[in-house]
């Protein structure tokens, strides 16, 4: 477990199989910002078989270290073709929350350091609200296939 004064938290990431993979695909099919993360990572069915798409490293350890006010987003295919769907909706017209919204999980780090989850529910159900709760420590559950991507300084201040 780390402390608030610690710099970078290694994010624990449990494996699941899938029954059936739901295809590769890419960062280019992602929209807008979500596009454009510091690092990102598609899950294979091993860890030796992980791609790291964007950022340094070779595994989904060094794509899931974060520091203060970065978050780490699972998208699997149909979260990405979600959010694919709202953006193409409203134009383009979406803020990153609004998009962020659609992950299967988004957890991050405070600028403080402290550990959160993000429970804020959007679907293209209404207003975004983000809701940032506590946590003691935090854990992803991802599949093959699935993206992980870490952005930085996006968590706000609670």
């Amino acid at each position: 477990m780390a402390t608030k004064a610690d710099q970078a938290y290694q994010v624990a990431v449990e494996r699941q199989k899938a029954a059936q993979a739901a295809g590769t695909y890419d960062l280019s099919d992602l929209p807008d910002g979500l596009a454009s993360p510091a690092a990102a990572v598609r899950i294979g069915k091993l860890p030796k078989q992980d791609k790291v798409l964007k950022g340094h490293g070779k595994s989904i350890t060094a794509v899931a270290k974060v520091q203060p006010g970065a978050a780490l987003a699972v998208f699997g295919r149909p979260e990405s073709r979600w959010a694919m769907a709202y953006w193409r909706r409203t134009g383009g017209n979406t803020t990153m929350t609004e998009l962020l919204s659609y992950a299967r999980q988004l957890v991050g780090r405070t600028p403080a350091g402290d550990f959160v989850v993000c429970l804020c529910g959007h679907a293209g159900q209404g207003p975004c609200i983000p809701l940032w709760a506590p946590r003691e420590e935090l854990s992803l559950t991802v599949q093959p296939n699935d993206l992980v991507l870490r952005f930085e300084d996006i968590v706000e201040k609670q």
